[in-house]
């Protein structure tokens, strides 16, 4: 392609010095020691001389001219033009922007290394520390090289030969591979987030603090338990502003009167468990709440109790879960929740000291989807942690102390704007039997 290249230099862009402009700003680009490649006018127009600017050697200020003439034939003519076109542009680029400390200059004539050298000695003479000519040769072995075939195409409109397609490939071709992948990563990325931000204002079906244990355990090996969640919400909702809710073992202990109840239930989580939820609300005429029960984690009312449940036991426990949720019945009355209103609000778990230990990973999910998830290294054990639900324990069950669990930092929160919490599964498209029909409008 040496002399299509070459013969399209000649007069291919004749008249044409916008693109002009666009190939000698991509080819100077190639060159690495020049960076902050631009034009000076991106849509063409006068510019005193003054293409394309850049920066040398990271430092460096750079003005670029472009001297191309039309059917080029390297004359004396055509190299005087050439020449010409050369002072006069380093003249206005120097009146223009005295701060400037190197010169480019492209032209589609071919000049002799002589020829060369006296314009920049000009350079030299004009005070500038660097100078670079681009003639029609030095341009056409940067576009025939697999850095400039792309260019050259664009450009020229020359295609590259299957020779050229192998170097071109064998050099661009895991680039090209890459960034295709990467593009499309990046638009599921934005699509995920648009879909979630989309799903976030949806009623809070389900709020869930799964703990993942270290191995699993029969029942028996877990035997007494209790994991409670204190979650302050970052702005109340309708009066609401704490939600506290967990599960213990011994299905009725929410009826129990007293310790005597409590003790004559059968106990371990293997026998059966319970769970109950409280939600604390800004009294009438109070524009705040007195406390932040969240980031204390000590002594503190929990709210008013809104709700029980008891289940069976489990043979075998690998994960323990405390959740909330005003999904799962027929209707659903307000005020409630929505997944936005977890939105920074600031959680701490309570446990008992034997289930402390035994955890591997505690995970957060908010309808679809997981909004956390924090490994061993991820969260600390306060021995300090108090905690009083208004549930029956009995003392046998409270020699195993309370625990506080919290982020190594502080209280466990989701932060929205951090991150893009990941859907846990994709809806399917509803099926359709039904002939396909179309519009009236379109018939029309």
């Amino acid at each position: 392609m040496t002399f299509g290249t070459d013969e399209r230099l000649k007069s291919y862009l004749d008249t044409n010095q916008l693109q002009r402009e666009r190939m000698c700003t991509a080819v100077l680009a190639l060159d690495k020691r020049f960076t902050n490649v631009r034009p000076r006018h991106p849509r063409g127009g006068p510019d005193g001389g003054r293409d394309i600017e850049a920066i040398f050697g990271g430092e460096q200020k750079v003005h670029g001219a472009i001297g191309f003439v039309n059917q080029a034939n390297d004359s004396t003519d055509h190299k005087k033009k050439a020449q010409k076109k050369f002072v006069g542009d380093l003249a206005s680029a120097i009146a223009a922007d005295p701060e400037i400390k190197a010169f480019v200059f492209f032209t589609n004539v071919n000049l002799t290394a002589g020829e060369k050298d006296a314009l920049i000695q000009k350079v030299t003479k004009s005070g500038l520390a660097h100078c670079e000519i681009f003639d029609r040769e030095r341009i056409r072995l940067v576009l025939d090289g697999a850095d400039g075939m792309a260019i050259r195409f664009q450009s020229l409109g020359i295609p590259m030969s299957e020779a050229e397609q192998a170097t071109f490939f064998a050099r661009w071709g895991d680039d090209i591979q890459s960034v295709i992948v990467d593009g499309f990563s990046e638009i599921k990325k934005s699509l995920n987030r648009m879909q979630f931000l989309q799903e976030m204002n949806a009623p809070l079906d389900q709020f869930l603090v799964l703990l993942e244990l270290d191995r699993e355990y029969n029942g028996e090996e877990i035997g007494h338990f209790r994991f409670f969640v204190s979650m302050s919400l970052a702005e109340p909702r309708d009066g609401l502003f704490m939600v506290t809710f967990g599960t213990s073992d011994r299905a009725d202990r929410a009826s129990a009167k007293s310790v005597a109840d409590v003790e004559a239930m059968p106990a371990g989580i293997l026998h059966g468990m319970m769970g109950a939820k409280w939600e604390g609300r800004i009294p009438a005429g109070a524009d705040t709440p007195n406390e932040d029960i969240a980031e204390e984690g000590a002594d503190h009312h929990e709210g008013t109790n809104v709700g029980t449940f008891t289940s069976v036991g489990m043979e075998n426990v690998r994960f323990l879960r405390a959740e909330f949720g005003y999904g799962g019945g027929s209707f659903r009355f307000g005020p409630y929740l929505r997944l936005s209103d977890i939105d920074d609000c600031m959680i701490a778990l309570f446990m008992n000291k034997v289930l402390a230990e035994k955890i591997k990973a505690i995970h957060f999910i908010g309808n679809q989807y997981k909004l956390a998830e924090y490994g061993r290294d991820g969260f600390r054990i306060d021995t300090h942690g108090k905690f009083e639900p208004s549930l029956i324990f009995t003392p046998s069950e409270l020699s195993d102390e309370w625990r506080r669990i919290m982020r190594n930092f502080g209280p466990f929160s989701v932060r929205y704007a951090e991150m893009t919490p990941i859907r846990l599964f994709e809806p399917v498209e509803a099926s359709n039997s039904l002939p396909v029909r179309r519009s009236r409008k379109a018939n029309g």
